[in-house]
């Protein structure tokens, strides 16, 4: 099986800023969960720095999980029921990391216009839609997101032709990055 009926949590929540000595024993860069998805991010993404930058994005999206995740499980109520013998502090903690994620997916920067209608401030913003977006070619992304009506009112526009069955595309190496990110991709 495949898919989130045989997972057992998230990512994010795999390991811990100080499990670099554990696996070095073991002769691994990382937690073997984190080092398979860095060596199939980098095959995907084909990123210049390759799996090594990979490792590194995934392992800062961890650490920025793991210091706002004992703030943020008291906020969930009702964990999701999942297949899995787990605490009630681990599926909290597995519900934190699904939002935290889709949030990191959703990220981009929106240019608003300044309140006092001088040009534009640039402000980071959660659009849901963005990570159905596919990533763009070397053609560059088709859509962008602008605001308009004095920011009240968001719009998806064409940046070039569509052509009739081309993915809707983003640029994400443009979204907002976490704080000590220097990748590339």
């Amino acid at each position: 099986q495949f898919g989130s009926k045989c997972t057992t949590g998230s990512l994010l929540a795999t390991g811990s800023d100080n499990d670099a000595n554990i696996y070095a024993k073991f002769r691994l860069p990382c937690h073997p969960a984190i080092h398979r998805a860095a060596v199939g991010l980098a095959f995907l993404t084909n990123m210049d720095g390759g799996e090594e930058e990979c490792r590194e994005a995934l392992a800062r999206r961890g650490a920025a999980y793991r210091s706002m995740r004992d703030a943020l499980l008291p906020l969930v109520l009702e964990p999701t029921e999942r297949d899995h013998l787990a605490s009630m502090r681990e599926r909290r903690a597995w519900d934190v990391a699904d939002v935290v994620s889709r949030m990191l997916s959703r990220a981009t920067l929106l240019q608003l216009p300044n309140v006092d209608g001088e040009g534009e401030v640039t402000t980071p913003a959660v659009v849901p839609l963005h990570e159905r977006l596919s990533q763009c070619d070397g053609r560059g992304e088709n859509v962008k997101m602008i605001a308009d009506n004095f920011g009240m009112e968001l719009l998806l526009v064409a940046t070039r032709d569509i052509e009739q069955g081309e993915n809707l595309t983003r640029d994400y190496t443009t979204a907002p990055r976490l704080v000590g990110d220097e990748t590339e991709g």
